[in-house]
């Protein structure tokens, strides 16, 4: 007897997968209106094309020293195809889902897998944004470009916006900082006074503080994963944010600023 088929959508950011693709690549991400806000249609594309065209040669460079293309799409693949065969542990012979992954700011475009996944005779679609913090600048902007793609074909649409907090999540987290602890010959069985305790830094990608100011969970989920961590293990902890740009307010401390001061 077969079974109806149900479809996992995998959202990320996407990248160039050439160094041809940078320019376009950064005018697909700087034209996003949930994250620059500039008013009319036009000052938004005319924003986006000078920003881009200003900065793709600066991050060519840093493309060119990883091999020329983002890996992001070839890693989103493997976690695709390794969470497809989970998935289907007990349905070898007929398995149930399918896995594709979309991408915002690139190819695949969300749109594109979308009509993949109708041409597949997909009717049920779970969509995981692989963002476990929600900020409307990321999971936000991913499924609301989804929600439209998906709004021509007649499929039901199941979406997970977080999983900051999920079990599983953070015991791998939990596991890094364990393995990142073996680094320096300790392990947490050891008794260590307060200021002998190596510093844990959780640096994430920062955002313009109005998007926090307007409701954005962001912080709060990012606070959330270290409080889960820190319930499993005793450590000194610190947060930052990295990867700002532009002249408005962004979340501090900056990554920079702290591992200088820890320094």
């Amino acid at each position: 007897m077969n079974r109806e088929k149900i479809g996992v959508i995998l959202l990320n950011l996407g990248g160039p997968d050439s160094l041809k693709a940078v320019k376009p690549f950064l005018y697909n991400l700087f034209s996003d209106k949930l994250i620059i806000r500039l008013g009319p249609s036009f000052t938004q594309k005319l924003f986006a094309l000078i920003i881009s065209s200003l900065r793709s040669k600066t991050v060519k460079k840093y493309y060119e020293a990883i091999g020329g293309k983002s890996p992001i799409l070839d890693i989103t693949n493997q976690q695709a195809k390794a969470l497809e065969q989970l998935l289907n542990l007990d349905n070898d012979s007929n398995p149930i889902f399918k896995v594709y992954v979309g991408m915002r700011y690139w190819h695949p475009y969300i749109h594109e897998t979308v009509n993949n996944i109708y041409n597949d005779g997909i009717k049920k679609l779970i969509a995981l944004p692989l963002y476990p913090h929600y900020s409307i600048t990321t999971s936000g902007s991913s499924l609301s470009v989804l929600k439209e793609a998906i709004k021509k074909y007649p499929i039901r649409l199941i979406t997970v916006e977080s999983w900051y907090d999920n079990p599983m999540y953070i015991s791998a987290l939990v596991e890094l900082i364990k393995k990142g602890l073996e680094r320096f010959s300790l392990s947490f069985n050891e008794q260590q006074s307060e200021k002998d305790k190596i510093n844990v830094l959780f640096s994430a990608h920062s955002l313009p503080e109005k998007f926090i100011k307007e409701g954005d969970p962001y912080v709060e989920h990012i606070m959330g994963t270290i409080k889960k961590i820190t319930e499993i293990l005793d450590i000194k902890w610190h947060l930052s944010y990295q990867s700002k740009s532009g002249p408005v307010k962004w979340l501090e401390p900056s990554t920079e600023e702290t591992i200088i001061n820890l320094s």
